[in-house]
């Protein structure tokens, strides 16, 4: 279900008297966005309900990247063809289970740590030893794990940051640590929207001056902001 505090910004549009394949339009707009590079950014088909549970589903091109998603439109409306798109906060499908097993992930590492810093110290100077270097083990060890994951997780080594950032409490932590709204990250976002949408745009002037109709004017381009204070 839409939760419209998620939506950043959005725009639509309907072409009267007009006929195209849905799937059509979706490569010719990946095609598009292949041109532009845009970095880190990832595809995949999403369905969403046209109404309550028992609704048909109605497919829609999703453009991921970092915490924030396009979903994508095109379908036939009565005898014209429509296409939209929505920028949003998407939320994580079973989240909390993403962030239980994060945590039993983290109780897991700690185990290890102490029992391989404890065998350690142990062999060094004996039991006590052992305990002490097992209880530094976890309090380093453990973080700076975390710290190299965050790192590659930042850097796209390790793929699903979109993953993570979705999750809730440690998402909230990995931004804030590791993806810190700046002005650099929000204006790669505002370049994410502006590309995305520059590519729908041309997709839609190209069909539509193949069929003889003028390309959009301007102001039947401009998107409608709904939550810039969002990119931050």
């Amino acid at each position: 279900m839409l939760d419209l505090e998620n939506v950043i910004s959005q725009w639509h549009q309907l072409i009267p008297n007009f006929q195209a394949s849905t799937h059509e339009f979706y490569r010719a707009f990946e095609a598009a966005v292949g041109g532009c590079a845009v970095p880190q950014i990832s595809v995949k088909v999403v369905e969403h309900k046209e109404g309550g549970l028992a609704s048909a589903n109605r497919e829609y091109l999703r453009m991921h990247r970092g915490k924030y998603a396009f979903d994508i439109c095109a379908a036939p409306f009565g005898t014209g063809f429509f296409v939209s798109w929505w920028l949003t906060i998407p939320p994580l499908r079973f989240g909390f289970l993403y962030t239980l097993g994060f945590f039993i992930g983290v109780m897991i590492g700690c185990n290890i740590a102490y029992v391989v810093g404890m065998a350690f110290g142990a062999a060094i100077s004996g039991l006590v030893f052992g305990a002490f270097a097992g209880i530094c083990f976890v309090l380093v060890g453990v973080p700076a794990l975390l710290w190299f994951l965050g790192n590659a997780l930042r850097q796209g080594v390790i793929k699903g940051e979109s993953t993570v950032l979705a999750m809730p409490l440690v998402g909230w932590l990995y931004e804030r640590i590791f993806a810190p709204p700046t002005f650099y990250s929000i204006d790669t976002a505002l370049m994410f929207q502006d590309a995305v949408h520059g590519a729908v745009v041309n997709v839609m002037n190209c069909m539509r001056e193949a069929k003889g109709l003028r390309a959009l004017t301007e102001a039947e381009s401009k998107p409608i902001m709904k939550r810039f204070g969002a990119f931050a």
